[in-house]
């Protein structure tokens, strides 16, 4: 196994994929059946056969679990779509509330089954509590497009789809059928078919899976039901033989009497006989097409990866499971392992094997986890891109509009593995040939782009350190650049320029952080630099549009901030009370603070005590450009009437408190003669303070946190480096820690 993790890995997996089910795969539901959607554990997927394959999901989904749930064992409940009938049909078996989980969207979730004639079908589904016309009710076809819709839309007078509603619908014929949706998102709990069986059919069901005695099972129970003939016939009772080996059962099979339990994947069938009383069963008394089968199989849970660093555990819940790793996506390539170490990035990949005994050998569902084994960004890197633009000759030939449509031959990219970790990197072409996309190329002349539609590029900034990012698209990296201008000249979605970090979107900002990214109003839009922290981050597709095409990524480390030091102006002890005492910390503030080398940027900070320990100080950039403090109260006003910038600090907590000089304090302060540094005490209480100090350098420690929208002044991380409007995180502007969203 250890090679399998030391050679060179590629960036991009193989993926080894299994032939997708067709129609032609599914099992015709002959015989009455109940799917419990939440049960499924997952979607199953594209072109993937689920419920004893009975069904198949013909374009995969979504699920949810916040759209309520059913009860089948609570008659009336649901607002009354749980009627008696089906309380006393279903109760026993699907008690308990179960979710509406499985979505079905019309024109794009599709489910296939094959029905018989005169089978009934019920939905129970929640539809967003829409009503009338807008009512999201479950649609069936006989063809995929859903032009052939058998079962009417809503009308107007169509009550609400709540969570429990109850759809039913009888087909005419035998066949196979699609099932979607009328209107929009409709959240399903139950399947259920019940099919026009023979007369005589047992009923067959399936338990839940077990474990006992160091062995998994599932019992399959049989309940015999009456022979009742067309016409009034008197009801016959039947008795029920069975085979386990798939084979069809006839009189000579078992008799079932008990609950079968089966501890491996197979096929139990049934057949009803007649009983005139001696309880056995008869070949000349079987019961035509009174026939049912079980379908066992047994699901089991993926493990788990867990990977700190390059190294990795997998973990299966079950006792005595083997696992099974790939890192090529491949799972027949799959070697047992469960505790290594890589020495580069990769898509690990793990299933388990379950041994049941004698009887059977189970594998588990597959999980997937990429597994970062990265340098951290230490120096400038630079991706860029490139490749050649092909004619697709396939593409072009399908174009309904006529359009050449370009491909990329060749298309590669320059990131070292060792810094970054890619994979699903797809490309696209603005090609010289078409002049009407050549304007849009960046620089001029570049053909081929990163396409931002699954693709992952991932890198890692260590703690402590700060990098900014900055990003060159083509000129048209929007969803639709030629989109019509809004009449109010305002931004215009469509034109917009974004690319997304781990599920946070950047684009142009201007220098009071107001997004300038429309492509058509501001064509520099297609550049821009934004700031990270610390983290591990991934490119990945903007959610908006599906046309975002980068030209390169340039990563620049932020050079820290230089150590703390710290420079005392003034010592003492003054007691300020009110509007009384006034320590003055600069005799000739200008001088002084040049003379110690203070600049924009730098701190005063003021160690103070107040005799309780109980008060917030708010510093002010005052009217004389000088400081100003005071206790809890009315804000100061500057002389136009605008409120005071201000910073609230709890000397409690800290001791001191920290001003952030801004260029109207520091100019008036180095300008005005004779200008003398005073603390002022606005409000009552007193408060002692004892020193004065110029702070220069680290990252200011003032505590409070604000939110902001926009910014007019420098921005410090909380490493003291500079940063820009596009910075996401706990920032420092005047002296003030905020959170930039």
């Amino acid at each position: 196994m250890k090679k399998l993790f030391t050679f060179a890995l590629a960036l991009v997996a193989f993926m080894g994929v299994a032939k997708a089910a067709t129609v032609d795969d599914l099992e015709v539901l002959k015989h009455s059946y109940v799917l419990v959607c939440d049960e499924l554990g997952a979607r199953p997927g594209s072109g993937v056969l689920f419920g004893a394959n009975h069904f198949l999901d013909l374009k995969g989904g979504t699920t949810a679990t916040n759209k309520g749930s059913v009860d089948l064992s609570v008659a009336g409940g649901n607002e009354g779509y749980v009627t008696e009938e089906i309380a006393a049909k279903y109760g026993e078996d699907y008690a308990g509330p179960h979710y509406n989980w499985l979505r079905l969207k019309n024109q794009q979730d599709m489910i296939a089954l094959k029905l018989t004639a005169k089978s009934k079908i019920i939905i129970f589904e929640q539809g967003n509590n829409k009503t009338g016309k807008d009512a999201r009710i479950p649609r069936i076809s006989t063809d995929p497009g859903q032009s052939n819709s058998l079962n009417p839309a809503p009308g107007e007078d169509h009550p609400a789809t709540v969570s429990g509603y109850r759809w039913e619908f009888t087909v005419d014929d035998d066949g196979l059928y699609y099932l979607g949706s009328y209107n929009g998102d409709m959240f399903v709990s139950f399947i259920i078919i019940e099919a026009n069986e023979a007369p005589g059919t047992p009923t067959v069901k399936v338990g839940d899976q077990t474990y006992e005695g160091g062995l998994w099972f599932r019992e399959v129970s049989c309940k015999a039901n009456d022979m009742v003939e067309e016409g009034g016939a008197e009801p016959v009772p039947t008795v029920v033989t069975y085979t386990t080996d798939g084979s069809a059962p006839t009189a000579a099979s078992p008799l079932y009497t008990a609950p079968i339990k089966c501890y491996a994947n197979q096929t139990v069938k049934f057949q009803a006989f007649m009983d005139f009383g001696d309880h056995q069963p008869n070949d000349d008394l079987i019961c035509d097409g009174a026939d049912n089968e079980a379908n066992v199989n047994f699901v089991f849970d993926a493990p788990t990866i867990n990977a700190e660093g390059g190294h990795v555990t997998i973990t299966s819940p079950y006792e005595g499971a083997r696992n099974y790793v790939t890192l090529d996506g491949n799972l027949n390539s799959a070697e047992e392992q469960s505790d290594f170490t890589l020495e580069e990035s990769a898509t690990v990949t793990a299933f388990s094997k379950i041994f049941n005994g004698t009887y059977a050998t189970f594998e588990t569902k597959s999980v997937s986890k990429d597994v970062y084994v990265l340098n951290p960004i230490k120096e400038k890197k630079l991706i860029t891109v490139s490749g050649n633009a092909v004619v697709d000759a396939e593409a072009t030939a399908a174009d309904q509009n006529g359009n050449t449509i370009y491909m990329i031959e060749n298309g590669a990219i320059t990131a070292d593995k060792k810094d970054f970790f890619v994979k699903n990197l797809t490309f696209k072409a603005l090609a010289n040939a078409d002049e009407a996309n050549a304007k849009y190329q960046v620089p001029a002349g570049q053909e081929a782009y990163i396409q931002m539609s699954n693709t992952n590029i991932t890198f890692q900034v260590a703690e402590g350190d700060s990098v900014n990012v900055h990003v060159i698209c083509s000129k048209n990296a929007c969803k639709n650049i030629d989109a019509a201008d809004a009449e109010d000249g305002s931004q215009v979605n469509d034109r917009k320029c974004y690319v997304n970090v781990s599920g946070t979107n950047y684009c142009l900002k201007d220098a009071e952080g107001n997004e300038t990214n429309d492509l058509k109003l501001y064509p520099e839009a297609n550049e821009f630099t934004f700031g990270l922290p610390a983290g591990t981050y991934t490119f990945q597709k903007y959610s908006g549009t599906g046309n975002i095409l980068i030209s390169s990524i340039e990563i620049t480390p932020v050079a820290a901030a230089p150590a703390e030091t710290e420079t005392v102006l003034w010592e003492g002890e003054a007691l300020v009370n009110g509007w009384g005492d006034q320590p003055q910390f600069l005799s000739d503030g200008g001088a002084e603070l040049l003379a110690a080398g203070g600049k924009v940027g730098d701190r005063l900070r003021f160690y103070a005590s107040a005799p309780d320990n109980t008060w917030q100080v708010e510093v002010f950039d005052g009217h004389w450009g000088g400081m100003r403090g005071r206790f809890s109260g009315l804000p100061m006003t500057n002389e136009d009437g605008s409120v005071r910038e201000s910073t609230v600090v709890d000397l409690a907590a800290q001791g001191y408190f920290d001003f952030v000089m801004t260029e109207e304090f520091f100019t008036a302060a180095t300008t005005a003669a004779g200008w003398g540094g005073t603390f002022l005490l606005n409000g009552d209480g007193n408060l002692t303070v004892t020193k004065v100090s110029l702070v220069q350098g680290g990252a200011s420690s003032i505590q409070n946190i604000q939110t902001i929208n926009r910014q007019s002044n420098v921005i410090y991380n909380l490493a003291g480096q500079k940063v820009d409007a596009n910075y996401r995180g706990v920032v420092i502007v005047n002296g003030k820690k905020m959170l930039q969203k």
